[in-house]
């Protein structure tokens, strides 16, 4: 190789020898200029105000790298943030003050906007996904008590509720509650957002839903589906009467993704109760039972591998039990929210920094949810994606002799062309 490049900063230039040369600055590029050009096409930065270049820094890195706030200043450095940023020196103290800032901002207004955005990509009005997670935290100014978490461990807790489309998982809102709040009072909260109105079915895990949200979803001509937890009046009145060699017949038959199950509907509650068998489930639970004999209660032994849901739709069987069980959109989100996005644990001690760190991860999910949309084609996902693409540097080179200075970026591979061209971004 006897000189380098032709072009400097779109001007033609003479033949650099290559023994002049030397590499001032490697810099992680490619991964964050992308993250920037998507935050760009759906609207983002115009809505954070005047902490926009910070808060999207914690954004894009929320998806990148799990460096606490304060290690952030010396990591941006091998990065090419500043300079997509458009800032100068770094301060962890910024960042914390960018924290501030995105509380005391109209975020239902982001969510707004960011959805309408996503919503020009793809219209999904049919039906929204609600659920509710939960996760640890480090502060030490909660004024709740320690609970069980889902995985049996005690400790501080919140949770948030997140609503989401069906097909695509675009966020629609999000909230923030303490950790002893029951799901059913999230969800009668939830329930009074009149974005969540725009949709013509609301689906909602077990648990959610009380009888007096019921009353309430009827008040509103809202259309839902939802679970139903078993109890003894609900096996009396409804699964009791079914028998099991009618149900357990080919016309009664819903085929699933991985499962068929079996269907017997009741009228209830102004709505339809659909009484779901299913003989794999049952086998198991008959399975673990015997395996426990002292704690195997004939009584209850009757009804295992059934499962109740409840609607309001003018929808058919197979339809309302497809699109409950094959619901699994949102914990994809969650799963997105909690690993890719780094969710779990939140390492912050103030509850406003609490709260402004779950907005970060939403905002970092909503990128990440339309990076998942345009990649699906392919069969590939929003997270592998960005790791062909964090290969893509900027070198920094200089010639002392020749006194020049320019940038070059590491030639790409054909799959991260590809990607390039699947979000119809460039370099």
């Amino acid at each position: 190789m006897r000189y380098v490049g032709k072009e400097v900063q779109g001007q033609a230039v003479k033949r650099v020898a290559s023994s002049s040369i030397e590499v001032s600055h490697v810099k992680q590029y490619l991964d964050y200029k992308i993250l920037h050009d998507i935050a760009t096409h759906l609207g983002i930065p115009a809505l954070l105000g005047e902490r926009m270049k910070h808060i999207l820094l914690l954004v894009y890195t929320q998806l990148i790298t799990r460096k606490s706030i304060y290690k952030l200043p010396e990591y941006v450095d091998h990065t090419a943030l500043s300079e997509i940023l458009g800032f100068d020196k770094l301060i962890d103290k910024q960042l914390y003050q960018s924290l501030d800032a995105l509380e005391e901002l109209d975020f239902t207004s982001i969510e707004d906007a960011i959805f309408e955005k996503l919503s020009a990509e793809r219209k999904e009005k049919n039906a929204l996904i609600l659920d509710v997670t939960d996760t640890y935290f480090n502060g030490s100014r909660a004024d709740w008590k320690a609970r069980k978490g889902k995985d049996g461990k005690y400790d501080k807790l919140i949770q948030i509720s997140l609503a989401v489309t069906k097909e695509e998982g675009f966020p629609i809102l999000h909230k923030t509650y303490e950790g002893n709040i029951g799901n059913a009072k999230i969800f009668q909260d939830t329930l009074a957002e009149a974005r969540l109105k725009k949709f013509d079915v609301i689906v909602l895990d077990r648990g959610m839903i009380s009888q007096e949200a019921l009353v309430d979803l009827r008040l509103l001509t809202q259309k839902v589906i939802t679970g139903l937890r078993s109890n003894q009046k609900l096996q009396k009145d409804y699964l009791s009467k079914i028998e099991r060699e009618e149900i357990f017949q080919p016309k009664h038959s819903v085929k699933l993704k991985n499962t068929t199950v079996f269907v017997q509907s009741f009228p209830y509650n102004e709505g339809i109760l659909i009484a779901i068998y299913n003989p794999e489930l049952e086998a198991l639970k008959r399975t673990h039972a015997i395996a426990k004999p002292e704690s195997y209660n004939h009584e209850t032994a009757k009804y295992m591998g059934y499962s109740m849901v409840y609607h309001t739709t003018s929808m058919s069987e197979a339809e309302v039990i497809k699109m409950y069980f094959e619901k699994d959109i949102v914990e994809k989100a969650y799963r997105e929210l909690k690993s890719s996005i780094h969710l779990q644990p939140i390492r912050k001690y103030r509850i406003s920094h609490i709260k402004a760190h779950v907005k970060i991860c939403y905002l970092a999910y909503a990128i990440l949810s339309y990076i998942n949309y345009k990649v699906k084609p392919k069969n590939i996902s929003a997270t592998y994606a960005l790791e062909q693409l964090q290969s893509v540097y900027k070198v920094s080179l200089t010639s002392e002799k020749e006194k020049l200075k320019w940038d070059k970026i590491v030639t790409l591979k054909n799959e991260q062309k590809k990607i390039l061209a699947l979000l119809n971004c460039s370099v």
